[in-house]
């Protein structure tokens, strides 16, 4: 039986890392963001030559009779020291191989982590305790998004990405009920990996089609209550009760505590990027249910900023603290940082509170949203603190 043509082994260091793959006759080219960087009829290939700012991607060609028999595509990033109070993700070396028989992600252990669940599209696939996945299910002609996520207890946490509380956050935690049982003891962490369709990506070099590039694109972050009226957790405070948003997610959705919306061109000069930040407005509600005041919170505490890159990229970063105007309560806070290039590369990183709702939406070329990143509330008390942070990270194998 032919044996598969796969990676067999892949090691990183510091300084390089070294790959090698099926040895199943002929000879091979390896190339490196469609440079050539090796040919020989050795099935190894070490790489001392590393950039650690973004993830690179190598492909390999079996050639027999001058003709490409088999590809294998192979997406990965340099290993690296964690800077402190990092973002945990940031730096992860999450590794996806592409090849005619397989898709396998494989992923640096995250301390304190156990087990991972994987899914594919949105559905559950299984639970691994290992740190790779490999599926041999998904068809050649469909792109693929895949999820894993992980939790670990605070206890192992060495990151307190939001350690400073606001004087309106300890007054928060005076006055909110403890229970123990209730409160947030876990980290999650999430990555979530787009690899394209294999029968257009597992093609040479030499006769791949260059990708539609992208003229444009939208970002869009929104956070929002998803209940009609909710339970004020601050005991003390004369507005017992707030009217939600009353609504699920929805890139499109009206009402929302706060929106920041971007758009960017790629015109190979200065790349414009606008944007525009909202906060939706506060009412809170007496014991019967009933208006008493309303209020707005300021859009100061939303700060944008694009950062340097080269021309055919854009990068940005986002940091977000807004509370409620009305009593004293903890902001609402995240961070993001993301990067796009022409070529439809994305890779876009952050982390949040788990309070309120959170969804993240990006759409290429006036296309439709795609969705990036989506969470759920545990509770408006979870506001309070560092507790229950949630890590998040999307990028694409293109």
């Amino acid at each position: 039986m032919k044996p598969l043509f796969e990676i067999q082994r892949l090691s990183h260091s510091l300084d390089d890392l070294t790959f090698s793959w099926s040895d199943a006759a002929g000879y091979y080219r390896v190339y490196k963001n469609d440079q050539q960087v090796y040919e020989g009829t050795a099935a190894e290939f070490t790489d001392g030559e590393l950039d650690p700012r973004h993830p690179f991607q190598y492909t390999v060609e079996r050639v027999e009779d001058d003709q490409v028999q088999d590809v294998i595509v192979m997406q990965t990033s340099a290993l690296t020291t964690t800077m402190e109070d990092e973002h945990p993700l940031q730096r992860l070396v999450i590794t996806t191989i592409t090849a005619a028989s397989q898709i396998a992600l494989s992923w640096e252990w995250i301390k304190g982590v156990k087990k991972f669940d994987v899914y594919r599209n949105g559905k559950y696939v299984q639970t691994v305790e290992d740190n790779r996945f490999i599926d041999r299910e998904c068809p050649l002609s469909e792109s693929v998004t895949y999820s894993i996520s992980g939790t670990r207890p605070l206890i192992d946490s060495n990151h307190h990405m939001n350690v400073s509380k606001s004087m309106a956050a300890k007054v928060f935690d005076a006055v909110t009920p403890n229970d123990p049982e209730s409160e947030p003891t876990e980290e999650v962490y999430t990555f979530t990996v787009h690899v394209k369709r294999r029968d257009q990506l597992l093609q040479p070099v030499a006769k791949r089609k260059k990708a539609k590039q992208i003229d444009q694109w939208k970002f869009r972050y929104t956070t929002f209550l998803k209940e009609d009226i909710l339970k004020n957790p601050n005991l003390l405070s004369p507005l017992p009760y707030f009217t939600g948003d009353d609504r699920d997610f929805n890139p499109e959705g009206k009402s929302f505590r706060t929106r920041v919306n971007m758009e960017g061109q790629f015109d190979g000069k200065e790349n414009p990027l606008q944007f525009t930040k909202a906060v939706g407005p506060s009412i809170g509600l007496n014991y019967l249910k009933r208006y008493k005041r309303h209020g707005h919170a300021s859009v100061d505490g939303i700060k944008i900023k694009r950062l340097e890159g080269e021309l055919k990229e854009i990068n940005f970063e986002v940091n977000h603290d807004v509370g409620n105007p009305l009593t004293a309560s903890p902001s609402i806070h995240y961070e993001v940082k993301g990067h796009l290039d022409r070529e439809g590369n994305i890779d876009l990183v952050g982390y949040h509170n788990d309070a309120p709702h959170h969804e993240i939406y990006l759409s290429l070329n006036d296309g439709d949203w795609q969705t990036i990143h989506r969470s759920e509330s545990e509770g408006l008390a979870y506001l309070s603190g560092v507790l229950g942070d949630n890590y998040w990270r999307y990028m694409t194998c293109n």
